[in-house]
């Protein structure tokens, strides 16, 4: 009796297996075909850019993609920070892109503007909507853009000033001048002792704002106190 019922268990079963043998050698579309790319993360980059990057690397089925190929190639546009690949089975192919993060805006000595990553890079030109809450760095060489980023980054971090406050900053020679408040009050720090001479600075103009007086210039150069340019009415 259990002979026959593993007999009728087994030839269905041994029936499918030569049935799904013959259908996938007969079946001209090959197995696992990817049918589908979705691609996440992206804000700067077109959807089409991407795809002309991975399409070579793409081939029949998901079980031949080569991840490591798409990723390189992906990674190669200037606006990426990094590339995830996934494949979820049976069809599909996810992309997952991080782009870098327009962090402020760098005018060089031609007057050109490229935007700032979070790293302190400049790595695009400007694009429309793109000037929004990101305070510029003014410094003729692209070697400066970076130390500069970084300098003023670690003020904001340690509370001394807030991103939103600053408008501008200007370097050259060493020197610096910030912009600052919605007035784009000048504030000169000169080559030595910026962060001293800036926490002076809005100490300052925290005291003059109480004072009612119209600020133009703050000039923190100097071991005691400051020199103030009032606005002409």
């Amino acid at each position: 009796m259990k002979r026959i019922l593993y007999i009728l268990f087994l030839a269905p079963l041994c029936l499918l297996s030569v049935l799904t043998i013959m259908y996938v050698s007969s079946n001209k579309t090959p197995f696992f075909t990817i049918k589908n790319i979705k691609i996440n993360g992206i804000e700067q980059l077109q959807e089409v850019e991407v795809i002309r990057r991975v399409s070579p690397f793409i081939k029949e089925t998901i079980l031949s993609l080569d991840a490591q190929k798409i990723r390189k190639s992906v990674m190669s546009h200037p606006f990426v920070k990094d590339v995830r690949i996934k494949t979820v089975f049976p069809f599909s192919v996810v992309i997952d892109v991080v782009e870098k993060k327009p962090s402020a805006l760098w005018i060089d000595g031609t007057g050109s503007v490229m935007v700032v990553d979070e790293n302190g890079e400049p790595f695009r030109p400007i694009a429309q909507n793109m000037a929004k809450d990101l305070f510029i760095i003014n410094t003729k060489e692209k070697r400066d853009v970076k130390c500069v980023f970084e300098e003023v980054n670690s003020w904001i971090k340690e509370g001394i000033i807030k991103k939103e406050q600053i408008s501008e900053v200007v370097y050259a020679n060493d020197n610096m001048t910030l912009y600052v408040a919605k007035e784009g009050i000048e504030v000169i720090l000169g080559k030595e002792g910026q962060k001293k001479r800036l926490k002076r600075a809005l100490i300052v103009l925290e005291d003059a704002k109480k004072r009612g007086l119209l600020i133009k210039c703050i000039d923190a150069r100097f071991e005691k106190g400051a020199i103030i340019q009032e606005r002409q009415v």
